[in-house]
């Protein structure tokens, strides 16, 4: 068991192997698609863990968080992973560009011709759709106008 000073813990680490595994199957068992999705779900989980998240606005309030990418049309789940809490090298470009950034390495890794990704608000800013862009992924990503982020202010200060 990895001591919780050590960098590499893990709060998953007696599942680790079955998240790998699973996720391996998935991404043998279908042809990534160009057009796939990313969002978070929710577990449904009423006992004790420090991994259990509560979102009052959603159907499902309490539970395990986890983060997926699907394929658009089918719904087929390509990888997944279970948010463990908030990590140092989330803040650079927030988590949401973090869980882009892990879920989109295999379609980079890949080179999946003119591939599509779709997520929202949570996930977008213009730092991350210009990364996977670089790397020949388009994004399409809902915004909200009142979102304040380092990269939507003008030199002055004043919102765009």
């Amino acid at each position: 068991m990895p001591q919780k000073e050590e960098p590499e813990y893990d709060k998953l680490y007696k599942i680790r192997p079955l998240i790998t595994s699973m996720n391996t199957a998935f991404q043998k068992g279908a042809r990534n698609s160009s057009s796939q999705s990313i969002d978070e779900c929710m577990v449904k989980f009423k006992g004790r863990s420090t991994l259990k998240q509560y979102l009052p606005n959603k159907p499902i309030k309490r539970g395990f968080k986890i983060w997926a990418r699907c394929d658009s049309s089918t719904g087929y789940l390509f990888e997944f992973e279970v948010y463990t809490g908030k990590k140092d090298n989330d803040t650079e470009f927030g988590l949401g560009a973090a869980v882009v950034n892990s879920l989109c390495k295999v379609l980079i890794e890949e080179k999946i011709e003119n591939a599509h990704v779709t997520f929202d608000n949570f996930f977008a800013s213009t730092q991350i759709m210009q990364s996977l862009y670089e790397n020949n992924i388009y994004s399409i990503a809902t915004l909200r106008s009142n979102r304040t982020s380092p990269d939507t202010k003008k030199s002055d200060g004043q919102e765009r």
